[in-house]
């Protein structure tokens, strides 16, 4: 066991010493920059399609309701209800005289 375990320590130190030599140590500080940059890049692109899902669920959801909103008022303004609203609030017909035409 003894002898495994000095291997390990061998190897790591070794390797340990290759990527902190003064001809790796660029190499070494470049690929480890490029690495993290990477997942930076990649963690903000998933955070960016997250918040694009929850604007579209919103748009979508805005949409829905748009619709409803419109129903609700057609339903509102149909004839028979107006006509409702009339008998309900003793309304009648406006006359001739009191109907203005803007141009």
């Amino acid at each position: 066991m003894a002898l495994r375990k000095k291997g390990k320590i061998q190897f790591n130190n070794r390797l340990f010493e290759f990527l902190f030599n003064p001809s790796a140590l660029p190499f070494t500080l470049t690929f480890t920059t490029l690495a993290v940059l990477f997942v930076g890049f990649r963690m903000k692109g998933i955070e960016q399609a997250y918040a694009l899902n929850n604007i579209e669920s919103d748009i979508r959801k805005s949409v829905i309701r748009s619709k409803e909103l419109k129903a609700q008022r057609a339903r509102e303004m149909s004839v028979p209800k107006l006509r409702e609203f009339a008998v309900k609030y003793d309304l009648k017909e406006p006359g001739p005289e009191q109907i203005i035409l803007i141009p």
